[in-house]
């Protein structure tokens, strides 16, 4: 009985590209742009001798699978490099692994990866936008790629443990200490983006040294990134649990003034409306965490702290204001400013009445 193969992992794979020679073909597909980088261009610098990019690396990059001109890159795999180590092809967003192909392009896809020659790479290079569908990882041609020993990988958004280990070590390599709150913070005002978590590291790591400083706290973290909005929606809902209209007010105009775009702001506000019932009715973070509303225990916690505040029939008033709202912009019954001024004053009533109710 044949043994099935692990899936490989980003750890495995990083750790093989330090140690072994390469394999001829890659496939790093995913949400997660920072780690398809990461993979990527340590295949770019094993497989290339330092300036032979031009020579020994040949880059598709097309807008769909059928621009590709399979004959030439039928010619490219099957041709050695000139002056690297390796001969590195690579596919930028062929979209192949999104849809099931028929026998016939299933049959010509197979036979291009059979004639990946000795010395040559094949490397795709899958990455995934946020509304995409998750790829399979029974998709024929991918498994048909790891009969051929080639590397598959998904390369999605980390958890909350995960990211936390990555930011403590980041700055622990630069000797410096963060808290457990500056980080939780930038996972969440970055959506759990390792690439955009990095760019504001890189600018975080800056100050620190210009100011000597050895620890990141929230107040750093505060001042040097881009606000969090989720923080900004969770005070605007608290206001509102309050039956605060002055201050769901100042809030919103808070907001505004930093040019969000209203029906940006009303998507904030349904969506965690709709969390907070979710969070009502599961009455713990592990649960919220199941049901798949966030990756986070922090985000969680919050939820349920918050969600007290609430009866369940409050949340559902709110959900059904929202979308009320939202049918009121789009058949252009209101302009989208003043159907969300009438929106937090229409919410905060009614938590106002709600509230009162025995």
């Amino acid at each position: 009985m044949a043994v099935k193969k692990k899936k490989l992992t980003y750890a495995a794979l990083s750790k093989e590209l330090d140690a072994e020679p390469l394999r001829k073909i890659y496939v790093l597909l995913g949400h997660e742009e920072y780690l398809i980088s990461y993979l990527r261009d340590k295949i770019y610098a094993q497989a290339l001798a330092p300036g032979c990019e031009s020579m020994d690396a040949v880059v598709y990059d097309p807008d769909k699978t059928s621009s590709l001109n399979q004959e030439n890159l039928v010619a490219d795999i099957s041709t050695p490099a000139f002056l690297s180590p390796y001969k590195l092809v690579h596919i930028k967003g062929s979209k192949l692994f999104q849809r099931a192909l028929g026998s016939d392009a299933l049959a010509e896809w197979s036979k291009i990866v059979e004639h990946v020659g000795e010395g040559t790479v094949l490397l795709f290079e899958e990455r995934q936008d946020s509304e995409d569908r998750a790829v399979r990882l029974d998709h024929k041609l991918l498994r048909f790629i790891e009969e051929q020993d080639g590397a598959v990988v998904r390369l999605d958004r980390q958890g909350e443990s995960e990211l936390l280990k990555w930011i403590s070590a980041q700055c622990k390599f630069r000797e410096l200490n963060i808290t457990q709150e500056a980080a939780l913070s930038l996972i969440s005002r970055f959506d759990s983006s390792m690439s955009m978590i990095q760019q504001a590291l890189d600018v975080i790591f800056l100050y620190v040294e210009s100011q000597n400083l050895q620890s990141i706290d929230l107040d750093t973290v505060d001042f040097l990134c881009r606000p969090d909005l989720s923080g900004r929606i969770f005070d605007l809902t608290d206001a509102l649990a309050a039956g605060n209209v002055d201050s769901a007010l100042d809030y919103l105009d808070r907001l505004l003034d930093r040019r969000e775009a209203p029906l940006g702001i009303l998507a904030m506000i349904s969506n965690l409306s709709r969390r907070l019932l979710i969070a009502k009715e599961l009455k713990n973070s592990s649960a919220i965490i199941q049901s798949g509303v966030t990756t986070s225990s922090y985000y969680a916690n919050k939820l349920l702290q918050q969600a007290r505040s609430f009866s369940l029939e409050q949340l559902e008033a709110m959900v059904e204001a929202c979308f009320h709202c939202d049918l009121l912009i789009k058949t252009g019954e209101m302009q989208d400013r003043d159907a969300l001024l009438v929106l937090i004053i229409q919410l905060s009533s009614l938590n106002r009445k709600t509230a009162k109710k025995p």
